[in-house]
C-alpha cells in the first residue's frame, strides 16, 4: 500500500487517502497474497470477495432463504446521468473503486454495476456494515422478551462484571455509548486495536482471547456519556444473543436471511474463541445486502429498532466525538445504525467502502461494495454517501 499523503499526524491509522491509484490496478499472482498484505492494494479486491478462504480464524456458512425474494428489472436509473458537474454516476463508481452496486425498490433492480472481477452471486465482506444486522438481531430478541435494553451486560454475562462493557446496559452497547475506548488504530503495530484484529481473524498474530479482549476494553467515559466507536460493543451483542437463546449466532442470522429473502448463501467469521464476530465478519452478495436494507425500508424490522435508530436525540456521534463530527455532520446513531434525519435515510457503513442506504419514505435502497485502500478514505466516503443520497432524492 502506498503511503498516505494527506492525513494529519495523530489521526488513527484506519483513516487515509491519496493512495497511488496505480497500485490498485497492479497485477499479482495469488501466491503473493499473505496474511500481512491481504488488506492492501491490489490484493484486497480479491481477498474481500473470498473472505472464508483468507480469514485467519475460520467461518461458518449462512444458508439462503427457503423462499428467496423474486428479483426483476424495473424502470432503469441511468448511471450515465450527471452526478456532479462534469462527472456521471458511472464515473463516480469507478473513481471510488466500486465492485458491486445495486439500486433496489420493491424487489425491482433499477440499476446494477460490477467491476474489479466481481459479479452477480459473488459474496463480499461487509466489514462494519455487518453491525446493522447485529442491531436488528438484538432488537428481535428485545421484542421477544429475551433481552431487556436497560439490563446491565454483566447481569447476562456474569464473567463481564467489573469491566467497562459489563457495567454498561444493552442499549449503551447497541449505541456505542458503553464507555469503551474507540478502536481505530488498527494498523499501528503493538496497539490494542491491532491485537483486536488478531482476535477476530483480520490480522496474523498470537491470540490472547476474544472474550478477554472485550473484558479488557479501556474506559473513555461513563456509560451513556459519549459516542465511541468500538467493535467490542458489537461482538458483545453476539455473546449476549447466544447466551439468552442458547443458539449459535450464525443460526440467528440464518433466521434473518430467511426473513428478508436472501437469494444466496453468506458466511460469518469466527474469533479466536470460535464464537462469531458480528462486528465485521458477515459476507453476502450485493443483492442480498440490498434486500436486507429493503426489508428495513419497508418496515419489517422490530419497532424498537426503528424507535432507537431514528431517535434524533441520539446525536452523541457528532456532539461528543470530534473525529466523527468532522465527517458525519447531520447524522445520528442508534442501535448499530446511522440515520440522516434531513434525508430520512437509515444506513450501514463498513471499512473499505461497504455502504447501504434505506430510504424510509419510499423504500428505495442504494447498496455499494467498494475496494478502498484503507478502512476510511474520507473523500471517497463523502462521495459515496452523497451519490446514494442524490439517487434516493431523484427517485422520490
Amino acid at each position: 500500500m502506498a503511503k498516505n499523503l494527506d492525513v494529519p499526524a495523530g489521526t488513527p491509522s484506519a483513516f487515509g487517502g491519496s493512495f497511488d491509484l496505480q497500485d490498485f490496478y497492479s497485477g499479482f499472482d495469488l501466491d503473493e497474497i499473505t496474511p500481512a498484505n491481504m488488506q492492501s492494494w491490489p490484493y484486497y479486491k480479491h481477498v474481500s470477495a473470498r473472505w472464508p478462504e483468507y480469514v485467519q480464524t475460520s467461518s461458518r456458512p449462512i444458508p439462503p432463504s427457503s423462499t428467496p425474494a423474486a428479483l426483476s428489472r424495473g424502470d432503469g436509473f441511468d448511471l450515465n446521468g450527471e452526478f456532479r458537474i462534469g462527472k456521471s454516476y458511472l464515473q463516480s463508481l469507478i473513481d471510488t473503486q466500486v465492485k458491486g452496486f445495486v439500486i433496489l425498490r420493491d424487489n425491482k433492480i433499477l440499476a446494477e454495476f460490477y467491476n474489479n472481477g466481481f459479479n452477480v452471486g459473488g459474496s463480499n465482506l461487509l466489514q462494519s456494515a455487518s453491525k446493522t444486522l447485529a442491531g436488528v438481531v438484538t432488537h428481535q430478541l428485545i421484542e421477544a422478551g429475551s433481552l431487556a435494553a436497560d439490563a446491565p451486560v454483566h447481569t447476562i454475562l456474569p464473567g463481564f462484571a467489573g469491566t467497562t462493557i459489563g457495567e454498561a446496559t444493552v442499549q449503551h452497547v447497541l449505541d456505542h455509548t458503553s464507555g469503551a475506548r474507540t478502536l481505530l488504530d488498527f494498523h499501528t503495530a503493538g496497539t490494542p486495536d491491532q491485537q483486536w484484529e488478531v482476535e477476530i481473524g483480520l490480522q496474523p498474530g498470537s491470540a490472547r482471547g476474544h472474550r478477554q479482549a472485550i473484558r479488557d476494553a479501556g474506559k473513555s467515559s461513563e456509560p451513556g456519556m459519549a459516542w465511541n466507536y468500538s467493535d467490542k460493543n458489537t461482538d458483545t451483542l453476539g455473546l449476549l444473543a447466544e447466551q439468552v437463546t442458547g443458539r449459535r449466532y450464525d443460526e440467528l442470522l440464518a433466521d434473518l436471511f430467511e426473513a428478508f429473502g436472501a437469494n444466496d448463501a453468506g458466511s460469518i467469521a469466527l474469533t479466536t474463541d470460535e464464537t462469531t464476530s458480528p462486528c465485521y465478519g458477515i459476507s453476502m452478495t450485493i443483492r442480498d445486502y440490498a434486500l436486507f436494507h429493503q426489508w428495513i425500508a419497508q418496515g419489517h424490522a422490530p419497532a424498537s429498532y426503528y424507535a432507537s435508530a431514528m431517535d434524533v436525540s441520539k446525536d452523541k456521534i457528532t456532539t461528543t466525538n470530534e473525529l466523527a463530527a468532522g465527517i458525519m455532520l447531520g447524522t445520528t446513531y442508534g442501535s448499530q445504525t446511522y440515520y440522516m434525519p434531513a434525508h430520512d435515510v437509515l444506513h450501514s457503513s463498513g471499512s473499505f467502502g461497504q455502504i447501504a442506504m434505506s430510504d424510509m419514505q419510499n423504500g428505495t435502497v442504494v447498496a455499494v461494495f467498494s475496494d478502498w485502500a484503507n478502512n476510511a478514505e474520507t473523500k471517497k466516503f463523502e462521495e459515496s454517501r452523497a451519490r446514494a443520497v442524490a439517487i434516493i432524492n431523484s427517485l422520490r
